[in-house]
């Protein structure tokens, strides 16, 4: 189903996209979240939060915004643009008198259908600075990522992943990465360089919950691509399985143990 594009601006919701000329648009001032919605609800809304509050402190926004208003304004929103299944944006940037907090609609495109494939991501030539005062919040400033991302895409991939200035795996322009050696999961530590996700946490947090060994730690590329599978994570995408990394193929069963973690994440922490 098609989402009418509905916009909520500082509280007011409006089918005029009336975007404030300030610095959170001049200069991309900002930082942002982009939540899940299934069934109508919001997911895992309370964690968005805290992490768009503490990106906004990294930056030096001033947080005045009511958590229980933009919750209000996300379920108001939903019902405004139909949703039924689909992505909210909520966006905290400068302002000239006050800073901004506008909410966004758009569609999921992540069905079934992608995950039983699988995704190819390409490895960038581009190194990830880990000591970036950006790298760990989820900033407006994201032309880097998109232009990497669109290169990758036009060359017939669907995501590009970084490796740090050290040499070690880091993130991807828009997700997490994963890989799994013998049953046991591998995904970099914070420090490599990375914007650490909602769902990457949560996946950490449930395989320790059922006792699954997972590391964060440091890797190359020929330990990525030694790996028995991988997968990578972001909010929409969820648990995503990858099927080739570069001209590298991962061959995707239904028995895999990808498979296996998403089952239990669908389980265990689906709210």
């Amino acid at each position: 189903m098609r989402i009418i594009q509905y916009i909520c601006c500082n509280g007011e919701i409006s089918e005029e996209c009336l975007i404030p000329v300030d610095q959170g648009y001049l200069y991309g001032y900002g930082v942002f979240e982009t939540i899940n919605v299934v069934a109508s609800k919001v997911i895992f809304f309370a964690e968005h939060m805290k992490r768009l509050k503490s990106s906004s402190a990294v930056i030096g926004l001033q947080v005045t915004f009511d958590e229980d208003r933009i919750l209000r304004d996300c379920n108001d929103m939903i019902k405004k643009n139909l949703m039924e299944i689909g992505a909210l944006r909520v966006t905290h940037s400068k302002g000239s008198a006050q800073n901004n907090l506008i909410i966004t609609a758009r569609e999921n495109h992540y069905g079934e259908k992608i995950v039983q494939k699988g995704l190819n991501i390409n490895i960038s030539d581009y190194r990830r600075n880990e000591k970036s005062l950006l790298v760990t919040v989820k900033s407006n400033n994201y032309l880097e990522n998109l232009l990497i991302l669109n290169r990758s895409i036009n060359k017939g991939f669907s995501e590009a992943i970084f490796f740090n200035s050290q040499g070690y795996l880091a993130e991807g322009c828009i997700s997490n990465i994963f890989f799994i050696k013998n049953k046991k999961v591998h995904t970099p530590a914070a420090d490599n360089g990375l914007l650490s996700g909602i769902v990457r946490n949560k996946v950490i947090e449930l395989l320790k919950v059922e006792n699954i060994p997972i590391e964060e730690g440091y890797y190359s590329k020929a330990s990525l691509l030694a790996a028995d599978e991988i997968f990578i994570t972001n909010s929409l995408m969820e648990i995503m399985p990858v099927n080739r990394v570069g001209h590298q193929p991962f061959f995707l069963e239904n028995e895999s143990f990808t498979n296996h973690i998403r089952a239990l994440y669908k389980q265990r922490l689906w709210v």
